[in-house]
């Protein structure tokens, strides 16, 4: 288990991961927030945004490669 603690608003916060999630939930954090364990509110909505759409985008290209596959 994995624990990262992120400072968010002048409040510590503690996340438990476990296996896999935990090590690219790290690789991704560190990436979108280039190292910091201290975060303003508006990176973190900027990011949660940007999760958001990445996540729309991809169920909308699943959604299109099953109207392919099954139209086959």
């Amino acid at each position: 288990m994995s624990k990262i603690t992120i400072s968010l608003g002048g409040k510590d916060f503690d996340i438990k991961l476990e296996g896999a999630f935990a090590l690219h939930f790290e690789e991704e954090f560190k990436a979108q927030f280039k190292g910091k364990s201290t975060l303003d509110p508006k990176d973190v909505l900027f990011a949660y945004v940007g999760k958001c759409y990445e996540h729309f985008m991809l169920e909308k290209e699943i959604k299109e490669l099953n109207q392919k596959i099954d139209s086959v």
